[in-house]
């Protein structure tokens, strides 16, 4: 009785433990009440990853902009300064080349002779004297104008253009693939926390009825009905399940933390999710799995394919190196020489040029052939790469159909020993009050209920991941989901 008087105080503080957690699970007033759609639409429309992806969208469509901005016309205002720090020195030969002092008069008028002798003198310096040349310009330049440029002929930004095109059909698949991504890993989070929260209840209903089984053995043993030794059995086994509490309870956090997360919501908010994984045993025999394995509608292969489109186009970049360009170009410019800042007094000389340039490549060194020849190469990877991603992706559709069916009867089987292990409990608790069975009896009656309970469940969870991971295999996008509450 002495043992019997320290385990009852043991019950009741246990008990006391066992109502906190119950407490815990109590959602406040303004807790978020969800279910899966609505995770999905919380989750794609505040998902940092979603939002990044269609910026990158915007991003490529501003490139392609650019891309076609180098095609008009190019204009730019510029202006200078120089200083010299000493001016050019210029030598003059002998009459500037204009045939010297030679002059045949008879082709001249006196006139123009008379010119031609105060030429001769200018441009014809003593020769001792004329070594030490002539200092030209002034010590301040100063110009200001405008350049205009315009590409009438260039290969490679019409295909720039085309390759910026392809740019943003990639943003746009990417951003679908993390959309498919992102459904997935909400589905499988939502899952994961319906799977903690059933394993909790699963626990705690089994305390439950434990309590209340241990309460009718210490009654019973308090009418000498049965030994101490059940009732210390019974203890035991009760206080054996608050790790399990612990433990489930510990997992609904995790998965919560990790939906909340996934949704783009605070931690601190608290959630209240509709449903239980029961609630998909109906529909899940209702649902018709894909057949469709062609793999169209797979995101890995659409963007494999505009990459390999990205590397093409490369490829076609690095030959029109060899191709010729044409540019035209216009420049006005204002320029004006001083040796002083009395910008009042300065005088500004105009200067214009229009013209055209003609590029055509001869040899660089081998440059654009071996950048042709590596572009070339990236192709013939890409087609094994090809190969590769399409076994791999086979592959996962065939082990997820095998996983599907596999849980399906998984589901099949354990919800027939759940019903089994419910009803040799009940046999095994009359077995005992009859004094026909054993405490060690109910015991294992009660742990075969617990596991069978379990494996229902997970097995259903299974199912419900590997649809998942199919639909995400085979690119599907987002669909209303069936639950049968």
């Amino acid at each position: 009785m002495n043992l019997l008087r320290s385990i009852r105080p043991m019950s009741v503080i246990t008990l006391m433990i066992v109502t906190g957690f119950t407490g815990l699970q109590a959602q406040p007033a303004d807790s978020l009440t969800i279910d899966l759609p609505t995770a999905l639409e919380i989750a794609l429309s505040e998902n940092p990853k979603v939002k990044v992806a269609d910026l990158e969208i915007t991003k490529k469509e501003y490139a392609k902009k650019s891309a076609y901005g180098a095609l008009l016309p190019q204009f730019d205002l510029i202006g200078q300064y120089q200083r010299a720090i000493k001016r050019q020195t210029v030598y003059f030969d002998e009459g500037f080349g204009m045939g010297g002092g030679d002059v045949d008069p008879s082709q001249y008028t006196p006139e123009e002779l008379q010119i031609l002798q105060v030429l001769n003198k200018v441009m014809m310096p003593d020769p001792e004297s004329s070594g030490e040349g002539i200092q030209m310009g002034r010590f301040n330049v100063w110009s200001a104008g405008m350049n205009v440029s315009l590409p009438l002929v260039m290969p490679s930004l019409w295909k720039n253009i085309q390759m910026s095109e392809v740019d943003i059909r990639l943003a746009i698949e990417q951003a679908r693939a993390s959309r498919i991504d992102l459904v997935n890993q909400v589905k499988k989070a939502f899952y994961s926390l319906l799977l903690a929260q059933d394993s909790y209840s699963v626990f705690r209903k089994t305390y439950e009825t434990d309590s209340l089984n241990l309460e009718n053995i210490r009654y019973r043993f308090n009418q000498g009905v049965v030994a101490e030794y059940d009732v210390i059995t019974a203890d035991v086994r009760l206080k054996s399940l608050i790790p399990s509490i612990l433990q489930s309870e510990n997992m609904m956090k995790i998965a919560e933390l990790q939906l909340k997360m996934l949704m783009g919501m605070e931690s601190d908010l608290p959630l209240k999710v509709v449903g239980s994984l029961e609630n998909y045993h109906a529909s899940m025999f209702d649902v018709i799995i894909p057949a469709d394995t062609s793999l169209v509608n797979n995101s890995d292969i659409r963007q494999f394919e505009l990459q390999s489109e990205q590397a093409q186009n490369a490829y076609e970049m690095q030959k029109l190196q060899f191709a010729p360009s044409l540019v035209t170009s216009f420049n006005w410019t204002y320029t004006s020489q001083n040796n002083d800042f009395r910008f009042r007094d300065y005088r500004w000389d105009p200067y214009s040029m229009l013209g055209v340039t003609l590029q055509i490549p001869i040899f660089n060194g081998g440059q654009r052939y071996h950048g042709m020849k590596q572009a070339e190469i990236q192709l013939f990877q890409m087609d094994e790469q090809r190969k590769e991603l399409e076994r791999g992706l086979k592959l996962s559709i065939r082990n997820n159909y095998d996983l599907i069916h596999k849980n399906i009867e998984q589901v099949v089987a354990t919800e027939s020993s759940v019903a089994q292990a419910r009803k040799g409990h009940q046999i095994t608790l009359k077995r005992y009050e009859t004094g026909m069975g054993t405490i060690v009896d109910v015991n294992a009656a009660a742990l075969a209920v617990i596991n069978a309970e379990l494996q229902y469940r997970n097995a259903i969870y299974d199912y419900l991941a590997a649809k998942a991971d199919l639909e995400k295999v085979l690119g599907y996008d987002i669909q209303p989901v069936e639950t049968n509450e």
